[in-house]
């Protein structure tokens, strides 16, 4: 199993007391397909604004998943999420740990 990261953006248009019950069950999604998710590493990144519209819409609910899951996998649960209408966008990509470093500042010439 590889270690992954999922991005979902919802529609901003539903419900407060929804927007839980929603992530729930797109998680149950990628749990239909063997991912095991990390509970601890979920982050809620909440309502944002787009640099552009994306199907009419200025705003969007974030949240960020990580998540093990078989390779064969990914497809389908891409597959499924296209088809949820209020699944404005989706991006799944291979988590690297290593990509969090902070970075150092430049050196700056004396």
């Amino acid at each position: 199993m590889k270690k992954y990261e999922i991005v979902l953006i919802l529609d901003p248009t539903i419900e407060d007391s929804e927007i839980d019950d929603k992530f729930e069950s797109l998680l149950e999604i990628l749990k239909s397909q063997g991912a095991e998710i990390i509970e601890d590493q979920t982050l809620d990144w909440g309502k944002r604004k787009f640099a552009y519209p994306i199907k009419k819409k200025d705003h969007g609910i974030y949240r960020v998943y990580r998540f093990n899951a078989e390779t064969k996998a990914i497809t389908e649960i891409e597959r499924r999420l296209r088809i949820e209408e209020q699944v404005l966008r989706s991006l799944i990509v291979l988590y690297d740990p290593e990509s969090e470093r902070i970075a150092k500042p430049a050196e700056t010439k004396k």
